[in-house]
């Protein structure tokens, strides 16, 4: 079992997440672990003075912000215990709702002919 706070798991949830954002769930979980930033950095909630908040690399568009708020994690987590069990209990949540990227590419196609059951997409389970 891979070490929920090692650089590398730090690296890959804040990466999923910050990937997420084009859904609902993934919305959620960024804002959580935005949140979680803010105050483990002290910079408060959204909308508490904006000027302190822009030091923070929280754009999830942006990679090397990704990255750096990753490291900025990471670091935090073996300075500070409370904020460990913290961002362990963020990841786990994240990890339950199955926040994932990767940079396939996935192509369907279907010409001609007539299909009774035609399943189209990535990753299916199927299952009763």
């Amino acid at each position: 079992m891979v070490d929920p706070v090692s650089l590398g798991a730090i690296t890959s949830a804040v990466t999923a997440a910050a990937g997420s954002v084009g859904t609902e769930a993934g919305r959620q979980v960024w804002g959580s672990l935005v949140q979680l930033a803010r105050r483990a950095f002290g910079r408060g909630p959204a909308g508490e003075d904006e000027a302190s908040t822009a030091v923070l690399p929280l754009d999830p568009g942006d990679e090397q912000q990704v990255q750096s708020l990753a490291a900025l994690i990471f670091g935090r987590v073996y300075q500070d215990t409370a904020f460990a069990e913290e961002y362990r209990r963020w990841a786990e949540q994240a990890e339950a709702v199955r926040v994932s990227v990767d940079n396939s590419t996935v192509n369907n196609t279907f010409s001609g002919g007539h299909a009774t059951h035609l399943y189209q997409g990535r990753d299916f389970n199927i299952g009763r």
